[in-house]
């Protein structure tokens, strides 16, 4: 029980900070209405951190009548976890425990709040079956993405994928139908908001193969406010770092150009030997290959990995097409990130450049095996 008086400067400080809700780990209840009745009235507790008496929870005799006072001491708690830590688990929680808890949820409260009234943006969600696993990519799955620099427009996400779908990628239909529902879903939950400037920003967050992923790449063209999310093995995330280190993409040019197939060798999350592309293509193959150093697929962490990767598949795209013609199709042969392979769609040009046939590799089908095919408009 506090013996001491709380100044209403820090009481109301508190409450700001906390944004009414319970600061207890998982908790966040609000503390001005009830759950049943939905009547106002405030259930709050202030606790202290440091007992303001030597022998209350956490006390100590040179701190406690310091802190007695002072708002980095003070919780704001429903009446179970103010009973919780002062009374029935005092010893299962610590000073540096209910510390953390109080900083993590007050951090919390401020990014959100701090958020500018125009920085909504809509989520836009695509997944499709890859192998045996089917991705789950929903909107509560990923809506804490998008802070601190967004905040959902809308409480659901624009979802672009087929829903339940039972074909794998190994069957023969299932890249025709994949594609011809994203060109579907696309058109008409997409398209009409964007035409009437209803959109102002997309969050995207996709999981598929990576042909399909090229396909939504290039649907997406010429949409230029839109991040686009990529998963993270380590740390787990969605959200590529701000940090500012850089890969080098390094492009490997076959030495004879005059054999009439040309292929796209693009090996940035694993190594695609040229002898698997040739046993598909033939020996009359030139193959063009954008790597990097080490290959490995967690190897996009930063923005600035993706946006370097933006311009170098788009100058091999413009070289390729210099040297062979818009006219002649460019077989291309994915190991990458799902973010690199939107990107790919987004920055081939429908109306200028080559033909795109694009492969995919399933081991159940002996290699790789041709998947789509995006051509110009």
């Amino acid at each position: 029980m506090s013996v001491s008086s709380i100044t209403d400067k820090n009481k109301y400080l508190l409450w700001v900070r906390s944004g009414g809700r319970c600061e207890y780990e998982g908790c966040n209840k609000s503390l001005t209405q009830d759950i049943l009745t939905k009547r106002n009235f405030n259930q709050s507790y202030i606790a202290h951190i440091v007992a303001d008496v030597a022998g209350g929870p956490r006390g100590c005799a040179i701190r406690s009548p310091l802190l007695s006072d002072d708002i980095t001491n003070l919780m704001l708690l429903c009446d179970t976890h103010h009973r919780l830590i002062d009374k029935h688990d005092i010893a299962g929680h610590p000073e540096p425990k209910l510390i953390l808890m109080k900083k993590n949820h007050e951090d919390r409260i401020e990014r959100q709040t701090a958020i500018a009234p125009n920085m909504s943006s809509h989520i836009v969600t695509y997944k499709a079956n890859v192998g045996v696993h089917t991705p789950v990519v929903t909107y509560e799955s990923v809506e804490e993405y998008l802070l601190p620099n967004h905040y959902p427009a809308q409480a659901s996400a624009i979802d672009l994928g087929l829903s339940n779908s039972p074909q794998r990628d190994r069957n023969a239909s299932f890249w025709q139908t994949e594609v011809e529902n994203l060109e579907t879903q696309f058109g008409e939950q997409l398209r009409p908001k964007l035409r009437k400037n209803e959109i102002n920003h997309l969050s995207l967050f996709a999981f598929a193969p990576m042909p399909l992923l090229m396909k939504l790449g290039v649907l997406l063209n010429d949409i230029q406010d839109i991040e686009v999310h990529q998963s993270v093995r380590s740390p787990k995330t969605w959200n590529l770092s701000d940090d500012k280190g850089r890969v080098r993409y390094v492009v490997t040019k076959p030495t004879n150009t005059k054999k009439p197939i040309v292929a796209l060798n693009i090996s940035l999350s694993a190594t695609i030997n040229n002898n698997r592309i040739t046993a598909v293509l033939g020996e009359e193959c030139n193959i063009y290959t954008l790597t990097i150093a080490s290959p490995f697929n967690d190897f996009l962490k930063n923005k600035v990995h993706l946006a370097d990767f933006s311009v170098a598949a788009r100058k091999l795209l413009n070289e390729i097409k210099s040297v062979y013609g818009a006219g002649t199709e460019l077989h291309v042969f994915p190991a990458m990130p799902i973010a690199t392979a939107i990107e790919l769609g987004r920055v081939w040009m429908p109306k200028a450049d080559m033909p795109l046939v694009i492969y995919d590799e399933n081991t159940s089908l002996g290699g790789f095996t041709k998947a789509i095919e995006i051509k110009n408009s």
